[in-house]
Formats: structure tokens, sequence, C-alpha cells
């Protein structure tokens, strides 16, 4: 904290900002509990208007504007592609990189095996 706040808000600061940290961790900790689904996250891009129809796909954390589109379906549309594009990584996406994986291993091993025993 700077010297210049005056001492009774500086330790009003530094006692709020331990409750919030309790709130914090009492949250993580209702969440491990069975059977406690936690909350969706919130979307990353979100649509804000800029005038005359058209709007603007801002990314949420860095508030840096990513697109502008003519029409609100469109942004919307654009900033669900985007959602879509930095989807976590599933157990469905591990499936289909091992499935790729393993053709490909074996249209390989066919290959070798074919013009080995051919020389």
């Amino acid at each position: 904290m700077p010297n210049s706040i005056h001492p009774s808000f500086a330790k009003r600061c530094v006692i709020l900002e331990g409750l919030r940290e309790r709130t914090r961790q009492a949250t993580a900790e209702f969440y491990q509990k069975p059977n406690i689904i936690a909350p969706a996250l919130a979307p990353r891009f979100i649509v804000k208007p800029s005038g005359n129809n058209n709007f603007e796909v801002v990314e949420r954390a860095t508030g840096k504007i990513i697109a502008e589109r003519f029409g609100h379906n469109n942004a919307t549309g654009h900033a669900r592609e985007l959602e879509a594009r930095t989807a976590p990584f599933s157990g469905k996406r591990l499936g289909l990189i091992l499935r790729d994986w393993a053709f490909r291993m074996s249209v390989m091993l066919v290959l070798f095996a074919y013009f080995g025993s051919h020389v």
C-alpha cells in the first residue's frame, strides 16, 4: 500500500482482502463436495454495440477488441465461433487425437511391411 493512504483505511483494505480470500477458499471447498456442480464459466468474449448497428467482439479479460461486425446476429455468431475454438481440452478431443495417431502408425507399419517384403 502507498504511504499516502490513511492508516485506518489501509487497515480496512487489508481486512477486506483477507475476507475476500476466505470467501474464495470457502467457495472452492463448497464445489469440491460430492454432487455439487460448479456454475458455468463466464464467456471469454462479449459483444458490445458500437453504434449504427455495428457491434464489437471484445475479449473479456483484456478489454481488447477482437473483431467488429455489422448486425447483432453476426457478432454473436462470431463470438460463439471464437469461444468454440478456445474450448478446453476434453476427453472426446483426446480420443480423436489418439484415433488419428493409431491410424497413422498403422499405415506406416503397413507401408514398411510392404516395401520391406519387396527388398
